[in-house]
């Protein structure tokens, strides 16, 4: 019975499995052009309005800071929180700070990035990973909490959940597991600098910077041109992860789970098409409708998790963990909602289903206004959370300071 259940996941009837998908699914495109086309240019409205400008300019951005070293400076102004509250070193600020502005999957992409300059461990970039998954503020907040329930301020309620049910998973998994007491066999850059004695903040800070630049070299020129080729070449891949799941949503809706069945099998898959499913099921009440949205906005969908964990996985990160994380994350985000829903009900006012208010989104995501105008916006939101995140830096090294003293 074992030797079954080992060949079950063994690599050839992997191979077997998957050759089987593809067959059914060319089958199903066959059988139904119109409505595939259908779905396919759902996935492509979806990625050009709302993921390509969410992710297209943090991405540039991300590898040009990285490659002049502004971002191991900052991660040895972040090394205090970042190794006292989560273990990891202090670079990694800086992918945390992507995912919380970009969304998936810009922290993974930053975390790769990374990794491959040597910053990182194969195992503090698999719970850097862990840690900076998560959705891009502008979609709940624009998307979910004014397309979907009409109330601005529902779309900032489910974000701080969002981040707080995040952040928890990962303490509770590193907890769990006993990894926070990881040993690093190759420190990275900034590690070493912080390391060095009798050398002020400021001077650890320059060195980091010409450390890192140094040992990149691109001239500005050449690094301009492959960081946007890089963030291209990475968007086109999530397109058409984001395509493909749309096709299979409906090819399930259609033939295998018709139904409200399938409305949950989108959230599983896709997160936005999953919001968009949600909101046809009539029978929700209120509180069960925003819970729903919290724990998909913290799962993610299977098509982020493909986008963020695929990259890494040559790198050492391992993909059932970071499962783990997400149901954990989505299971907080459910019990927060739903533990938190009378206090606010009384924020948000006139909270009823989406169904009632926004019949067309429900049905065309070609409704969706694009994210192009709310770049300056998103950028603002990355300059926010850095300084937030070097504030509490800062409160944690003063704090200790005082401690110490007599």
């Amino acid at each position: 019975m074992f030797k079954h259940i080992k060949y079950l996941f063994s690599a050839p009837a992997a191979s077997l499995m998957l050759g089987l998908l593809s067959f059914l699914l060319v089958i199903g495109i066959v059988s139904s052009p119109e409505q595939t086309f259908q779905a396919s240019l759902q996935g492509l409205t979806l990625w050009w309005h709302i993921v390509f400008p969410s992710l297209l300019p943090f991405l540039v951005l991300s590898e040009m800071l990285i490659a002049y070293g502004l971002v191991h400076g900052i991660g040895v102004l972040l090394e205090p929180l970042m190794r006292r509250v989560f273990a990891l070193p202090g670079i990694g600020g800086w992918a945390l700070t992507m995912g919380m502005t970009a969304g998936f999957p810009g922290g993974a992409q930053s975390t790769l990035q990374l990794v491959q300059q040597g910053d990182l461990t194969p195992r503090e970039a698999e719970r850097l990973t862990w840690l900076s998954h998560f959705c891009n503020p502008m979609t709940i907040i624009l998307v979910i909490g004014i397309g979907l329930l009409q109330q601005p301020s529902a779309g900032y309620w489910l974000l701080s959940i969002h981040w707080i049910s995040g952040i928890l998973a990962f303490l509770t998994i590193t907890s769990l597991g006993n990894l926070v007491k990881h040993k690093r066999n190759e420190p990275s850059i900034t590690a070493r600098i912080i390391t060095t004695p009798n050398s002020s903040l400021l001077r650890r800070v320059r060195s980091a910077i010409h450390q890192a630049h140094i040992r990149d070299g691109r001239s500005f020129g050449k690094l301009l041109g492959e960081s946007v080729s890089n963030a291209v070449q990475t968007l086109m891949v999530v397109g058409g992860y984001i395509i493909i799941m749309a096709v299979m949503i409906h090819l399930i809706s259609s033939y295998i789970i018709p139904g409200v069945s399938s409305s949950y099998i989108a959230g599983l898959v896709e997160l936005h098409l999953g919001a968009k499913a949600l909101t046809t099921i009539t029978t929700l009440t209120p509180i069960v409708q925003w819970s729903l949205l919290s724990f998909i906005l913290g799962w993610s969908g299977l098509t982020a998790i493909l986008q963020s964990i695929t990259p890494l996985m040559n790198k050492g990160v391992r993909w059932f963990p970071f499962i783990i994380v997400r149901l954990l994350h989505g299971t907080y985000a459910f019990t927060i909602t739903f533990i938190l829903w009378n206090p606010l009900k009384h924020f948000v006012h006139n909270i009823q289903p989406a169904f009632f208010y926004w019949p067309n989104y429900a049905s065309d995501l070609s409704q969706i206004s694009g994210m192009w105008s709310h770049i300056p916006l998103m950028l603002g939101w990355q300059g926010f959370i850095l300084i937030s995140l070097l504030l509490i830096s800062w409160l944690i090294v003063l704090v200790t300071t005082t401690r110490r003293s007599p």
